[in-house]
């Protein structure tokens, strides 16, 4: 790796630990103002309204295992923000899916989310945001990517 290629790589490094450390600290906000525990938060902004999903699925997607994310959606259950419906054939098997409820609330998290980051953006220029877009688009990509060929 040549030198120019190390710092720019470490310096990326510690720019995405830190924005994931603020990432973080937004999502406790705004778990905590809507009643949540951050991960039933972060589970709730995977699932899609008209979609069902296998808990295999979710937890793949949230990188965890069946079990938590059983637990986790036992709290979303017993919060009326998702539908369980157990397989016939196979009791350990269920597909979950919002209630309308769980659609409102992901709904108002998302516009919620959408205010939030407008009001960040706002003072910036139309230039700036859109490469701040770009950038933030481009690692996203080149994160995914990574990971499938690693996984």
């Amino acid at each position: 790796m040549d030198i120019k290629l190390k710092q720019q790589a470490s310096a990326i490094t510690d720019l995405t630990f830190d924005l994931l450390r603020c990432c973080e600290a937004k999502e406790k906000l705004f778990a905590k103002d809507h009643g949540l525990k951050v991960a039933e938060f972060r589970c709730l902004r995977i699932i899609e309204a008209g979609k069902t999903y296998s808990v295999q699925e979710l937890a793949t997607n949230m990188h965890l295992s069946p079990s938590r994310l059983t637990r986790i959606i036992d709290g979303l259950f017993a919060e009326k923000l998702v539908d369980r419906v157990q397989s016939i054939e196979d009791r350990r098997f269920a597909k979950i899916s919002l209630t309308g409820k769980g659609q409102t609330l992901v709904g108002k998290l998302k516009e919620e989310y959408a205010e939030l980051h407008g009001e960040m953006l706002k003072d910036i220029s139309t230039d700036q945001r859109d490469k701040i877009y770009e950038g933030i688009s481009l690692m996203g990509e080149l994160v995914s990517d990574w990971l499938v060929k690693n996984s």
